[in-house]
């Protein structure tokens, strides 16, 4: 009856931890736009914005490839934090600075810009986090949309659940000849949250061990 009782405990304790990685989870996109329109130094810059007022977001950019082109110079972050890296390494964003991280760096366009995009999609109510993508001109005076409202060009409210490409918001930009972004599901999105679920690999067996030898009949004298 120990025994049973203690594999209970912990198949209880690995729901547990599972369904805290599966609430943890990122969902995983590939994100490509055509650039062969564009000449010259253009900007990328990427936001996240606070709409919650808690600190529970982060989003992941890495795998750049810019199609014949090329990223150029050092990322400016415009002094806002929660922001690191650059298009060659990769960017990290999160909300922890209950306002807006900014990212832009500068970039030589070729046939099409391409990355992967992993998110977090945590909602606390109220307003919610929300993740941009906007193309500029090498000043930062225009940014390339269709929506004037937002001058973005990728759009991403975090409104909690899994995500799927329709949730994004995509934008064309008509004076610059540049169709809207296409966004698919990652072929390959990452594991969520695998060291929790190892720990529980020596706590079973520590559990086990316990509970058989409190089972075990007593020496004779």
């Amino acid at each position: 009856m120990r025994i049973n009782r203690m594999l209970q405990i912990v198949a209880l304790a690995t729901i547990g931890v599972t369904l805290a990685a599966a609430s943890a989870r990122a969902d995983s996109f590939d994100v490509t736009l055509n650039t062969s329109s564009l000449l010259g130094t253009q900007v990328l810059a990427f936001l996240l914005t606070d709409g919650d007022g808690v600190v529970d977001n982060s989003v992941t950019l890495s795998g750049f490839t810019f199609g014949g082109g090329a990223a150029q110079g050092t990322p400016d972050y415009l002094g806002s934090t929660g922001v690191s890296g650059d298009l060659t390494s990769g960017i990290a964003m999160d909300d922890s600075s209950l306002a807006t991280a900014i990212f832009t760096q500068d970039f030589t366009p070729g046939s099409s810009l391409s990355f992967l995009l992993n998110t977090t999609n945590i909602f606390a109510g109220g307003t919610p986090d929300t993740f941009a993508m906007e193309v500029c001109n090498s000043t930062l005076t225009v940014c390339y949309s269709d929506d004037t409202s937002t001058g973005a060009m990728l759009v991403l409210n975090l409104t909690g659940g899994t995500l799927a490409p329709s949730d994004f918001i995509l934008n064309g930009a008509s004076d610059q000849n540049l169709l809207p972004p296409v966004v698919t599901t990652a072929s390959s999105a990452p594991v969520p949250e695998p060291a929790s679920l190892l720990l529980l690999g020596p706590g079973l067996l520590g559990l086990l061990a316990l509970a058989a030898r409190g089972n075990r009949p007593p020496t004779p004298a």
